[in-house]
């Protein structure tokens, strides 16, 4: 029982907190160009995770944003 509280603790402690915003599509489009720039490659979930954004959302975003030739995925 103290081994399985103490592996419990551990994967607590590596948790993180995504607090989750309200974005327009046009919004959560800016913010995204911004925050690739200068960044030669990233995760889709790493960028909806620093913008707060909920994944459908994020995935939604980059998929049309590489669509329009704006990004390269």
């Amino acid at each position: 029982m103290e081994r399985a509280v103490e592996t419990y603790v551990d994967e607590l402690r590596e948790a993180r907190i995504v607090v989750v915003r309200e974005w327009t599509e046009a919004k959560a489009r800016a913010a995204v160009l911004r925050f690739l720039k200068g960044r030669p490659a990233t995760y889709v979930t790493d960028i909806a995770e620093a913008l707060g954004m909920e994944l459908d959302l994020a995935f939604r975003v980059v998929g049309a944003l590489g669509k329009e030739g704006k990004i390269v995925g």
